[in-house]
Protein backbone atom coordinates (compact mmCIF):
# COMPACT_ATOMS: atom_id res chain seq x y z
CA UNK A 1 0.00 0.00 0.00
CA UNK A 2 1.54 3.30 -1.13
CA UNK A 3 2.43 5.32 1.86
CA UNK A 4 -0.06 8.41 2.61
CA UNK A 5 0.91 11.72 2.51
CA UNK A 6 -0.72 14.07 5.26
CA UNK A 7 -2.09 17.18 4.02
CA UNK A 8 -0.80 20.53 4.25
CA UNK A 9 -3.97 21.56 6.58
CA UNK A 10 -2.74 18.02 8.64
CA UNK A 11 0.66 19.53 9.17
CA UNK A 12 0.12 22.97 9.93
CA UNK A 13 -2.63 21.84 12.41
CA UNK A 14 -1.48 22.08 16.06
CA UNK A 15 -2.57 18.63 17.06
CA UNK A 16 0.06 16.54 15.25
CA UNK A 17 3.28 16.75 15.98
CA UNK A 18 5.55 14.77 13.37
CA UNK A 19 9.35 16.16 13.32
CA UNK A 20 10.29 13.16 10.79
CA UNK A 21 7.63 15.50 8.37
CA UNK A 22 8.99 18.63 8.89
CA UNK A 23 10.56 19.94 5.74
CA UNK A 24 7.56 18.26 2.91
CA UNK A 25 6.34 21.22 2.54
CA UNK A 26 7.98 24.48 1.57
CA UNK A 27 7.18 27.49 3.09
CA UNK A 28 4.29 29.42 0.43
CA UNK A 29 6.41 31.60 -1.83
CA UNK A 30 5.00 34.65 -2.37
CA UNK A 31 6.11 35.11 -6.21
CA UNK A 32 9.69 37.03 -5.51
CA UNK A 33 13.21 35.97 -4.74
CA UNK A 34 13.43 36.33 -0.91
CA UNK A 35 16.54 39.11 -1.18
CA UNK A 36 13.79 40.84 -3.09
CA UNK A 37 11.57 40.75 -0.32
CA UNK A 38 14.00 41.79 2.03
CA UNK A 39 14.70 44.59 0.78
CA UNK A 40 11.49 45.49 0.20
CA UNK A 41 10.82 45.49 4.08
CA UNK A 42 14.11 47.10 4.75
CA UNK A 43 12.81 49.68 2.60
CA UNK A 44 9.60 50.47 4.23
CA UNK A 45 11.22 50.57 7.77
CA UNK A 46 13.98 53.21 6.60
CA UNK A 47 11.33 55.16 5.15
CA UNK A 48 9.21 54.46 8.62
CA UNK A 49 12.45 56.04 10.57
CA UNK A 50 13.09 58.86 8.16
CA UNK A 51 9.05 59.92 8.60
CA UNK A 52 9.55 59.38 12.45
CA UNK A 53 12.52 61.81 12.21
CA UNK A 54 10.93 64.51 10.47
CA UNK A 55 8.01 64.78 12.67
CA UNK A 56 10.32 64.90 15.93
CA UNK A 57 12.48 67.33 14.27
CA UNK A 58 9.27 69.48 12.93
CA UNK A 59 8.02 69.14 16.78
CA UNK A 60 10.99 70.34 18.53
CA UNK A 61 11.29 73.76 15.85
CA UNK A 62 7.41 74.23 17.08
CA UNK A 63 9.01 74.61 20.66
CA UNK A 64 11.05 77.06 19.23
CA UNK A 65 10.22 80.54 18.28
CA UNK A 66 10.45 80.69 14.63
CA UNK A 67 12.99 83.95 13.76
CA UNK A 68 15.46 83.04 16.93
CA UNK A 69 17.87 86.45 16.27
CA UNK A 70 14.23 88.68 16.67
CA UNK A 71 12.93 86.81 20.20
CA UNK A 72 16.56 87.17 21.04
CA UNK A 73 16.70 90.89 20.28
CA UNK A 74 12.83 91.32 22.00
CA UNK A 75 14.40 89.47 25.28
CA UNK A 76 17.23 92.07 25.22
CA UNK A 77 14.69 94.96 24.88
CA UNK A 78 12.33 93.68 27.21
CA UNK A 79 14.92 93.24 29.88
CA UNK A 80 16.27 96.51 29.78
CA UNK A 81 13.18 98.65 29.56
CA UNK A 82 9.81 96.75 30.58
CA UNK A 83 11.00 93.86 33.15
CA UNK A 84 10.72 96.27 36.19
CA UNK A 85 7.31 96.52 35.51
CA UNK A 86 5.75 93.83 33.34
CA UNK A 87 6.15 90.04 32.82
CA UNK A 88 5.67 88.75 28.84
CA UNK A 89 3.17 86.11 30.36
CA UNK A 90 1.88 87.47 33.86
CA UNK A 91 0.38 90.84 35.36
CA UNK A 92 2.85 92.53 37.50
CA UNK A 93 2.62 96.19 38.24
CA UNK A 94 1.34 96.34 34.56
CA UNK A 95 -0.33 93.42 32.77
CA UNK A 96 1.48 90.84 30.71
CA UNK A 97 2.54 91.87 27.28
CA UNK A 98 1.66 88.89 25.48
CA UNK A 99 -1.43 89.00 23.37
CA UNK A 100 -1.01 92.93 23.57
CA UNK A 101 -1.31 93.42 19.80
CA UNK A 102 -4.16 91.60 19.40
CA UNK A 103 -5.49 93.43 22.50
CA UNK A 104 -4.79 96.84 21.08
CA UNK A 105 -5.76 95.79 17.04
CA UNK A 106 -8.48 98.29 15.83
CA UNK A 107 -8.16 100.59 18.99
CA UNK A 108 -5.47 102.48 18.68
CA UNK A 109 -1.85 103.46 18.22
CA UNK A 110 0.36 100.67 20.12
CA UNK A 111 3.18 102.13 19.42
CA UNK A 112 2.31 105.16 20.50
CA UNK A 113 0.59 103.99 23.67
CA UNK A 114 4.10 102.72 24.72
CA UNK A 115 6.51 105.77 23.63
CA UNK A 116 3.84 107.96 25.99
CA UNK A 117 0.90 106.82 26.83
CA UNK A 118 -0.05 109.77 28.28
CA UNK A 119 -0.65 111.23 24.77
CA UNK A 120 -3.01 108.76 24.06
CA UNK A 121 -4.92 109.19 27.27
CA UNK A 122 -5.05 113.01 27.25
CA UNK A 123 -6.10 112.67 23.43
CA UNK A 124 -9.68 110.80 24.70
CA UNK A 125 -8.78 107.19 23.27
CA UNK A 126 -11.18 104.76 25.21
CA UNK A 127 -8.94 101.64 25.53
CA UNK A 128 -6.04 103.93 26.48
CA UNK A 129 -8.01 105.61 29.26
CA UNK A 130 -9.82 101.64 29.81
CA UNK A 131 -6.09 100.52 30.82
CA UNK A 132 -4.88 103.65 32.88
CA UNK A 133 -8.19 103.44 34.92
CA UNK A 134 -7.98 99.56 35.07
CA UNK A 135 -4.02 99.79 35.81
CA UNK A 136 -4.89 102.42 39.15
CA UNK A 137 -3.79 105.46 36.60
CA UNK A 138 -0.27 104.37 37.36
CA UNK A 139 1.64 106.08 34.39
CA UNK A 140 3.80 104.08 32.16
CA UNK A 141 7.04 105.55 32.13
CA UNK A 142 7.55 106.58 28.22
CA UNK A 143 9.82 104.68 26.41
CA UNK A 144 12.11 105.90 23.41
CA UNK A 145 11.67 102.66 21.60
CA UNK A 146 11.89 102.74 17.55
CA UNK A 147 8.58 100.58 15.78
CA UNK A 148 11.65 97.46 15.37
CA UNK A 149 12.65 97.53 19.20
CA UNK A 150 8.51 97.32 20.02
CA UNK A 151 7.92 95.20 17.79
CA UNK A 152 10.60 92.62 18.88
CA UNK A 153 9.35 93.09 22.24
CA UNK A 154 5.75 91.98 21.27
CA UNK A 155 7.18 89.10 19.36
CA UNK A 156 9.40 87.97 22.25
CA UNK A 157 6.25 87.95 24.52
CA UNK A 158 3.92 86.14 22.37
CA UNK A 159 6.70 83.49 21.64
CA UNK A 160 7.77 83.62 25.63
CA UNK A 161 8.63 80.04 26.91
CA UNK A 162 9.84 80.07 30.02
CA UNK A 163 13.51 79.04 31.31
CA UNK A 164 13.73 75.85 32.42
CA UNK A 165 14.97 75.61 36.72
CA UNK A 166 18.77 76.06 37.24
CA UNK A 167 18.73 73.12 38.76
CA UNK A 168 16.27 73.50 41.38
CA UNK A 169 17.93 74.40 45.03
CA UNK A 170 21.15 76.95 45.29
CA UNK A 171 24.38 75.01 45.53
CA UNK A 172 24.63 74.65 49.68
CA UNK A 173 28.16 73.78 50.44
CA UNK A 174 27.58 71.45 53.33
CA UNK A 175 30.17 70.62 56.07
CA UNK A 176 31.32 66.73 55.14
CA UNK A 177 29.75 63.94 56.83
CA UNK A 178 30.25 63.58 60.18
CA UNK A 179 32.82 60.69 61.09
CA UNK A 180 30.76 58.06 63.24
CA UNK A 181 31.73 58.14 66.58
CA UNK A 182 34.87 55.65 68.37
CA UNK A 183 33.10 55.29 71.52
CA UNK A 184 30.84 52.12 70.19
CA UNK A 185 34.75 50.31 68.52
CA UNK A 186 35.83 51.03 72.12
CA UNK A 187 33.70 49.51 74.18
CA UNK A 188 33.57 46.30 71.73
CA UNK A 189 37.38 46.39 72.10
CA UNK A 190 37.10 46.75 76.26
CA UNK A 191 34.70 43.83 76.28
CA UNK A 192 36.52 41.59 74.09
CA UNK A 193 39.99 42.77 76.65
CA UNK A 194 37.54 41.41 79.27
CA UNK A 195 36.39 37.66 77.79
CA UNK A 196 40.30 37.59 76.94
CA UNK A 197 41.10 38.37 80.56
CA UNK A 198 38.64 36.85 82.02
CA UNK A 199 39.67 33.25 80.10
CA UNK A 200 43.30 33.92 81.08
CA UNK A 201 42.46 34.57 84.31
CA UNK A 202 40.57 30.99 84.37
CA UNK A 203 43.39 28.71 82.65
CA UNK A 204 45.72 30.33 85.06
CA UNK A 205 43.47 29.20 88.35
CA UNK A 206 43.46 25.76 86.72
CA UNK A 207 46.42 24.87 85.81
CA UNK A 208 47.58 26.48 89.36
CA UNK A 209 45.28 24.11 90.85
CA UNK A 210 46.85 21.23 88.80
CA UNK A 211 50.40 22.39 90.28
CA UNK A 212 49.04 22.67 93.59
CA UNK A 213 47.72 19.11 93.23
CA UNK A 214 50.66 17.30 92.00
CA UNK A 215 52.26 18.96 95.18
CA UNK A 216 50.14 18.01 97.09
CA UNK A 217 48.77 21.46 98.54
CA UNK A 218 45.02 22.50 98.65
CA UNK A 219 43.84 24.18 95.17
CA UNK A 220 42.87 28.15 94.98
CA UNK A 221 39.31 28.14 96.11
CA UNK A 222 36.34 29.83 94.16
CA UNK A 223 35.94 33.78 94.72
CA UNK A 224 34.09 36.95 92.99
CA UNK A 225 34.69 38.62 89.86
CA UNK A 226 35.14 42.00 92.27
CA UNK A 227 37.67 40.00 94.91
CA UNK A 228 39.63 38.64 92.06
CA UNK A 229 40.14 42.57 91.01
CA UNK A 230 40.86 43.55 94.33
CA UNK A 231 43.20 41.21 94.40
CA UNK A 232 44.86 42.12 91.37
CA UNK A 233 44.74 45.68 92.03
CA UNK A 234 46.63 45.11 95.22
CA UNK A 235 48.67 42.76 93.89
CA UNK A 236 49.83 45.65 90.69
CA UNK A 237 49.44 49.03 92.55
CA UNK A 238 51.13 51.10 89.99
CA UNK A 239 49.52 49.99 86.96
CA UNK A 240 46.21 50.05 88.66
CA UNK A 241 47.04 53.48 90.09
CA UNK A 242 48.09 54.78 86.01
CA UNK A 243 44.75 52.89 84.97
CA UNK A 244 42.67 54.42 87.51
CA UNK A 245 43.72 58.15 86.89
CA UNK A 246 43.57 57.72 83.43
CA UNK A 247 39.84 56.79 83.77
CA UNK A 248 38.67 59.49 86.46
CA UNK A 249 40.63 61.97 83.75
CA UNK A 250 38.49 60.80 81.11
CA UNK A 251 35.15 60.86 83.56
CA UNK A 252 36.06 64.59 84.33
CA UNK A 253 37.15 65.87 80.67
CA UNK A 254 33.72 64.05 78.86
CA UNK A 255 31.94 65.55 81.38
CA UNK A 256 33.23 68.87 80.65
CA UNK A 257 32.46 68.80 77.38
CA UNK A 258 29.33 67.51 78.21
CA UNK A 259 28.25 70.51 80.10
CA UNK A 260 29.60 72.70 77.79
CA UNK A 261 26.94 71.45 75.42
CA UNK A 262 24.07 72.44 77.50
CA UNK A 263 21.79 74.64 76.61
CA UNK A 264 21.92 77.21 73.12
CA UNK A 265 25.81 77.44 72.54
CA UNK A 266 26.15 73.69 71.45
CA UNK A 267 30.23 74.10 70.38
CA UNK A 268 31.53 73.75 67.42
CA UNK A 269 30.83 69.88 67.11
CA UNK A 270 27.37 69.31 67.61
CA UNK A 271 24.35 71.04 65.83
CA UNK A 272 23.67 74.41 67.08
CA UNK A 273 20.49 76.29 68.35
CA UNK A 274 18.27 76.51 65.31
CA UNK A 275 14.64 77.02 66.19
CA UNK A 276 11.74 76.24 63.64
CA UNK A 277 10.64 79.52 62.49
CA UNK A 278 7.24 80.40 60.77
CA UNK A 279 8.64 81.12 57.75
CA UNK A 280 11.53 78.89 56.56
CA UNK A 281 13.72 81.75 55.14
CA UNK A 282 16.74 79.99 53.05
CA UNK A 283 19.55 82.79 54.32
CA UNK A 284 22.07 81.03 51.54
CA UNK A 285 20.09 81.19 48.58
CA UNK A 286 19.52 85.12 48.87
CA UNK A 287 22.75 85.80 50.06
CA UNK A 288 24.94 83.09 48.86
CA UNK A 289 27.01 83.62 45.86
CA UNK A 290 25.83 83.81 42.33
CA UNK A 291 28.31 81.69 40.39
CA UNK A 292 26.55 79.14 42.77
CA UNK A 293 23.33 79.55 41.28
CA UNK A 294 22.32 82.06 44.33
CA UNK A 295 21.15 85.26 44.46
CA UNK A 296 23.66 87.39 46.18
CA UNK A 297 21.91 90.15 48.06
CA UNK A 298 23.85 92.23 50.53
CA UNK A 299 22.90 91.05 53.88
CA UNK A 300 22.32 94.99 54.51
CA UNK A 301 19.76 95.27 52.33
CA UNK A 302 17.51 93.05 54.40
CA UNK A 303 19.06 94.22 57.87
CA UNK A 304 19.55 97.56 57.28
CA UNK A 305 20.37 98.89 60.50
CA UNK A 306 23.12 96.43 60.66
CA UNK A 307 25.36 99.53 60.00
CA UNK A 308 23.44 102.44 61.82
CA UNK A 309 22.38 100.85 65.29
CA UNK A 310 23.39 98.25 67.89
CA UNK A 311 20.64 95.55 66.67
CA UNK A 312 20.93 94.20 63.07
CA UNK A 313 17.07 94.01 63.33
CA UNK A 314 14.64 91.94 61.90
CA UNK A 315 13.52 93.31 58.21
CA UNK A 316 9.94 93.75 58.09
CA UNK A 317 8.14 91.88 55.74
CA UNK A 318 7.52 94.92 53.32
CA UNK A 319 11.29 94.48 52.84
CA UNK A 320 10.51 90.85 51.31
CA UNK A 321 7.29 92.37 49.18
CA UNK A 322 9.86 94.65 47.09
CA UNK A 323 10.96 91.34 45.01
CA UNK A 324 8.15 89.15 45.97
CA UNK A 325 5.68 91.30 44.66
CA UNK A 326 6.90 90.16 41.27
CA UNK A 327 8.18 86.78 42.44
CA UNK A 328 6.12 84.45 43.14
CA UNK A 329 7.27 81.66 42.40
CA UNK A 330 9.82 79.10 44.20
CA UNK A 331 12.93 76.88 42.93
CA UNK A 332 10.47 74.30 44.30
CA UNK A 333 7.25 73.27 45.77
CA UNK A 334 8.49 74.25 48.95
CA UNK A 335 9.85 77.23 48.16
CA UNK A 336 7.01 78.93 47.05
CA UNK A 337 5.05 77.70 50.05
CA UNK A 338 6.99 79.77 51.75
CA UNK A 339 6.28 83.04 49.62
CA UNK A 340 2.24 82.31 50.43
CA UNK A 341 3.00 82.96 54.45
CA UNK A 342 4.65 86.29 52.98
CA UNK A 343 1.50 87.23 51.27
CA UNK A 344 -0.86 85.88 54.16
CA UNK A 345 1.23 87.91 56.71
CA UNK A 346 0.91 91.18 54.77
CA UNK A 347 -2.07 90.78 53.67
CA UNK A 348 -1.46 90.52 49.60
CA UNK A 349 -3.54 89.07 46.56
CA UNK A 350 -1.17 87.48 44.23
CA UNK A 351 -4.15 87.14 41.56
CA UNK A 352 -5.18 90.39 42.02
CA UNK A 353 -2.32 92.11 42.46
CA UNK A 354 -3.52 94.28 45.18
CA UNK A 355 -3.37 94.49 49.10
CA UNK A 356 -6.56 93.27 50.86
CA UNK A 357 -5.97 94.93 54.38
CA UNK A 358 -6.28 91.23 55.97
CA UNK A 359 -2.58 90.70 57.84
CA UNK A 360 -0.89 88.44 59.57
CA UNK A 361 2.18 89.73 61.06
CA UNK A 362 5.12 87.18 61.19
CA UNK A 363 6.11 86.05 64.95
CA UNK A 364 9.58 84.99 64.12
CA UNK A 365 11.38 82.98 67.36
CA UNK A 366 14.33 84.68 68.71
CA UNK A 367 17.58 82.87 68.27
CA UNK A 368 20.24 85.36 69.97
CA UNK A 369 20.07 86.60 73.45
CA UNK A 370 22.94 88.53 74.61
CA UNK A 371 23.71 88.77 77.97
CA UNK A 372 22.63 91.25 80.39
CA UNK A 373 26.45 92.51 81.23
CA UNK A 374 27.42 92.61 77.55
CA UNK A 375 27.41 95.70 75.42
CA UNK A 376 27.40 94.92 71.68
CA UNK A 377 26.94 97.23 68.77
CA UNK A 378 26.68 96.01 65.25
CA UNK A 379 27.14 99.88 64.14
CA UNK A 380 30.91 99.57 65.59
CA UNK A 381 31.68 96.26 64.08
CA UNK A 382 30.07 96.85 60.59
CA UNK A 383 30.60 100.93 60.39
CA UNK A 384 34.11 101.13 61.91
CA UNK A 385 35.39 98.04 62.17
CA UNK A 386 34.70 96.67 58.92
CA UNK A 387 33.78 93.27 59.84
CA UNK A 388 31.90 91.07 57.37
CA UNK A 389 29.12 89.15 58.95
CA UNK A 390 30.09 85.97 58.22
CA UNK A 391 33.27 86.20 60.59
CA UNK A 392 30.29 86.02 63.80
CA UNK A 393 27.69 84.49 62.36
CA UNK A 394 29.41 81.51 60.06
CA UNK A 395 28.87 80.92 56.98
CA UNK A 396 25.71 82.29 56.10
CA UNK A 397 26.05 82.32 52.53
CA UNK A 398 27.44 78.94 52.13
CA UNK A 399 25.56 76.69 54.59
CA UNK A 400 22.99 78.31 56.64
CA UNK A 401 19.19 77.28 55.12
CA UNK A 402 17.18 78.85 59.04
CA UNK A 403 18.54 81.29 61.56
CA UNK A 404 21.03 79.63 63.97
CA UNK A 405 23.69 80.47 66.72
Amino acid sequence: MAKLQPTRAAYASPFIFAPHLQGHFPPKSSGMPRPTRIFQRSTGLIRSIILLVILLIAGSAQAQPADAALYSAGEKVFKGNCASCHKPDKDMTGPALKGARGRWEGKGDIYGWVRNSQTLVKGGNAYANELFTKWNKSVMTPMALTDGDIDAVLYYADNYVAPAPKGGAPVVDGAPAPEAPMWPWLVVVGLLLAVVALSLGGVRKSLTNAVNEAEGRQPIGDSTAWQRLYDWARNNKIFASVIGLSLVTWLLVSGWYWALTIGVYGGDTVEHYKPEQPILFNHTLHAGKADKNNLAINCQYCHNSAEKSKHAGIPSASVCMNCHKAVAQGRSDAGTKEIQKIYAAVGWDPEKLAYTGKEDPIEWVKVHNLPDHAFFSHAQHVAVGKLECQECHGPIDEKMDVAEQ
